[in-house]
């Protein structure tokens, strides 16, 4: 785990850097393209354009590691003027650089020779000009890191918003039937053991698969499948004969991912709903197909005395939910009666283990 973190760590800088020395070189490139159209240019300018527009870049980059490690936890304000007051240090530093080297070249015999008394000249029409080049710069790099880093918190926050939210929801799918399962499971500990303790395992896989710290908000179908199949056997010892279940899944659907708990809160809805309060019980299809899309459909059936439904139902809502976080609009969720059946039918991208 800390090779993994420290391996996106140096990830992020390695992009980070690459994309810091791209904006430069392509500043260089740029300024120098223009500089060169001069016919009195000479190529000892594409070097005192290197030198200078180097040093910007490392200044800058020095200015950015600083501001991440000691700014960013200060108000928006404070921030905003550690940049400024950043980007007129980086473009002292580059104009002294840049002044250097011309001086150095100078001296060396690379470009011509200055004069003592066109020091002074060469420093205020050098240093001034290109100085207000670079600050212009630095100020737009630093709007730009500033606009870029605070997009990126906003981007982190509302991932956590959105994991925050998962969380609750999946908090809400935790099976509300424990404590009756545990009651039917006690009833047949005398009557018939060996089916108490078959039931007392498979409600222990149930938790362990609910509760599971791995914090996946997407499994295989064939783990989710499972998970149901032992929610609907435990159901069953309530229930009895009232409760028959048809199951149909494609095997090709068995390798793709699906929203984790997704099933068991449908089969419980379709129980409740449709089988709970009905003296002689029905059926529950439960139907996993892949095609273009996978498909999931649960029917249940319709009870005549039923109350007037409240639309969707919790239960319903909070799927919807999960899958507008999840799949962000590319699924589809419609519960609909038809004939004596009420209908889940649930849609989602194939997505492969």
């Amino acid at each position: 785990m800390q090779f993994l973190q420290f391996q996106s760590f140096f990830r992020q800088r390695y992009i980070f850097a690459a994309c810091h020395l791209t904006s430069w070189l392509v500043a260089y490139l740029f300024i120098t393209s223009i500089v060169m159209q001069n016919p009195y240019a000479s190529w000892i300018e594409a070097v005192y354009g290197g030198i200078f527009l180097s040093a910007g870049a490392l200044f800058t980059y020095t200015l950015r590691c600083l501001y991440k490690r000691f700014m960013q936890q200060k108000s928006n304000f404070q921030q905003f003027i550690s940049l400024f007051i950043g980007a007129l240090i980086s473009t002292l530093l580059a104009t002294i650089a840049l002044l250097v080297g011309v001086f150095f070249l100078a001296y060396i015999g690379v470009s011509h020779p200055i004069p003592s008394s066109q020091t002074r000249f060469v420093i205020e029409h050098v240093g001034l000009s290109n100085g207000i080049n670079m600050l212009g710069m630095t100020l737009l790099w630093s709007l730009g890191y500033l606009a870029v880093s605070k997009i990126k918190l906003l981007t982190e926050a509302h991932s956590l918003l959105t994991v925050s939210q998962l969380q609750v929801l999946n908090s809400q799918l935790n099976p509300h039937f424990l404590f009756n399962a545990i009651n039917d499971i006690r009833a047949l500990i005398l009557a018939q053991p060996a089916q108490a303790r078959d039931s007392l395992a498979e409600l222990a896989d149930m938790l362990r698969y609910s509760l599971q710290p791995n914090h996946k908000d997407k499994v295989p179908v064939s783990e989710e499948l499972a998970n149901a199949e032992h929610y609907l056997n435990l159901c069953k010892i309530g229930l009895a004969e009232r409760l028959q279940t048809q199951i149909e899944v494609s095997p090709e659907a068995l390798q793709l991912t699906m929203p984790k708990m997704i099933l068991q809160l449908c089969l419980e809805n379709a129980i409740k709903h449709g089988i709970a309060n009905s003296r002689i019980g029905g059926t529950v299809y439960l139907s996993i197909s892949c095609e273009e899309k996978l498909m999931i459909e649960v029917i249940n059936p319709l009870l005549t005395n039923k109350q007037p439904s409240d639309g969707l139902g919790l239960a319903t809502k909070n799927i919807e939910k999960r899958l507008a976080l999840l799949y962000k609009g590319q699924s589809k969720l419609n519960r609909f009666e038809q004939g004596e059946q009420v209908i889940t039918r649930i849609q989602l991208p194939k997505e492969t283990i």
